[in-house]
């Protein structure tokens, strides 16, 4: 695919066959992630945490349902992978850097898997849903001063990229 068209073929997409993604794939999407701009070049300042466990996935799923107050919801749409994108909790003045930084790295990673043929979804109520939960945060582990911002969910899809 040529850029215009990967960027104009991307879609949020909210339905998965339950297959993973293979681990080239995943370096693949991962070293989209690491060509992301980053304010000032404060590239300590950002955090990936790759979720796979099952269990640790249906936590967020439901702590993200009942954020949103509908208990049969599913803001992980049921997809194998989760990339949670954190920074270094951000200073007032400057808070809206360390958000771009996590969008434009979410955004690099949909792109490339885009252009791989691989189902994502951008998802942000998930991701507050994680930063309201100590039990979450302290099993995903994240490092002193980070806070979740936003990430991306991934996996094998039946859809196709138009």
């Amino acid at each position: 695919m040529k850029t215009l068209e990967t960027i104009c073929s991307r879609k949020s997409v909210r339905s998965y066959t339950g297959e993973g993604i293979a681990p080239d794939e995943l370096q693949q999407i991962l070293t989209a992630a690491n060509a992301s701009p980053v304010g000032r070049g404060q590239y300590e300042d950002m955090h990936l945490t790759i979720v796979t466990n099952p269990e640790l996935l249906k936590k967020i799923d439901q702590a993200g349902a009942a954020m949103f107050g509908e208990p049969d919801m599913h803001p992980l749409y049921g997809a194998p992978l989760f990339i949670l994108v954190s920074t270094k909790r951000p200073v007032k003045m400057m808070e809206n850097v360390a958000y771009s930084n996590a969008a434009i790295s979410a955004h690099n990673m949909a792109l490339e898997a885009t252009e791989l043929g691989i189902g994502t979804c951008h998802i942000w109520g998930a991701a507050a849903a994680i930063a309201a939960s100590p039990d979450i945060l302290k099993e995903l582990n994240l490092p002193e001063d980070f806070v979740p911002c936003c990430g991306i969910i991934l996996g094998k899809t039946d859809y196709k990229y138009e």
